[in-house]
């Protein structure tokens, strides 16, 4: 019997210093067949030389600059031909093994909507702790497994997505279908917009999660979530986008909630750069204060204001 066709749809941008090691490692897969398009996002540098030099094994795709990853891996899902899609990042490395289990564990589970694994962080030579030992919602369900694969609930999967995100944009196999039926990625947003599309997936059926360590996360100056600013903006825009898509009101509720609390982050954000007149018209969003930390912070940050308001007086 013919295996399904997978495509793996890299985004790079100003790639060059790590896009040749990222390749290696998707094309070093012990899986076939395999479609492999890096969809180039108006790089300055070498990175449209290090794909065109690896040939026909990797197809390349050029667009200009959109200043986010949603954009490319739509272009990218455009021209995927496979049954299943996985999106990885330029930078991360893929261990061996991860597609060849996703695909397995989605054909026996044929109302699963996507598979996701674990992973680890890595700058150089050091290693972190595997990340779902970071995620305490996630770690009675990784207990009962006992290292096996196992499957969370549309709804139950779409509440621990709330309150830890525990995957990130390398690790799910996708049913193309299924995120074509989504329209893909969300190009309003630009950071999150990975958690955005696996969470409205997440409202197609089940969702595999295997324990293993699929793929390792390189941690460097570049990242977009060293930018907390940016990344805080989004992570309130994209809670709220859901919050609007999500049909259960006690998750819509939920997400609306995390949202106020990112825009509380945010100003705490604001206020350590000195943007203080952005910092403050914030409050006219959050406030009231739903709990005792929402009033410590509402108290610090209003008297940080004040101490500048009034040394801008004298």
């Amino acid at each position: 019997m013919d295996k399904p066709l997978v495509t793996v749809i890299v985004a790079a941008y100003n790639a060059e210093a790590y896009l040749q090691e990222t390749l290696e490692t998707i094309l070093g897969q012990d899986y076939s067949p395999l479609e492999i398009i890096v969809v180039d996002d108006g790089s300055t540098d070498g990175t449209a030389n290090i794909v065109k030099a690896l040939g026909h094994c990797v197809h390349y795709r050029y667009q200009q600059n959109s200043g986010s990853c949603a954009a490319p891996r739509n272009h990218g899902l455009e021209l995927a031909k496979g049954k299943y899609v996985t999106f990885f990042d330029a930078d991360d490395l893929m261990l061996p093994g991860k597609i060849s289990r996703q695909v397995a564990e989605l054909e026996a589970n044929p109302d699963a909507a996507f598979c996701v694994g674990n992973y680890r962080n890595f700058t150089g030579e050091t290693r972190s702790a595997d990340h779902f030992s970071t995620c305490p919602a996630l770690g009675p369900y990784l207990e009962q497994s006992q290292g096996a694969s196992f499957l969370l609930a549309a709804k139950e999967c779409r509440e621990i997505l709330i309150q830890e995100n525990f995957t990130i944009a390398s690790s799910p196999l996708f049913r193309t279908s299924v995120i074509v039926s989504e329209g893909g990625f969300n190009t309003d947003l630009k950071a999150c917009e990975d958690f955005d599309l696996i969470y409205r997936t997440a409202t197609h059926g089940t969702a595999v999660v295997v324990p293993e360590v699929f793929f390792e996360r390189r941690l460097h100056d570049s990242n977009m979530s060293a930018d907390t600013e940016r990344m805080l903006r989004n992570l309130i825009a994209s809670r709220l986008s859901l919050a609007d898509y999500e049909s259960d009101p006690t998750l819509a509720k939920r997400l609306g909630q995390r949202a106020q609390r990112y825009r509380r982050d945010l100003q705490t954000c604001l206020v350590n750069k000195g943007h203080f007149t952005a910092a403050l018209s914030l409050y006219a969003r959050t406030l009231p204060p739903h709990s005792l930390s929402d009033l410590n912070h509402d108290i610090r940050q209003g008297v940080k204001l004040a101490l500048r308001q009034s040394r801008k007086g004298k």
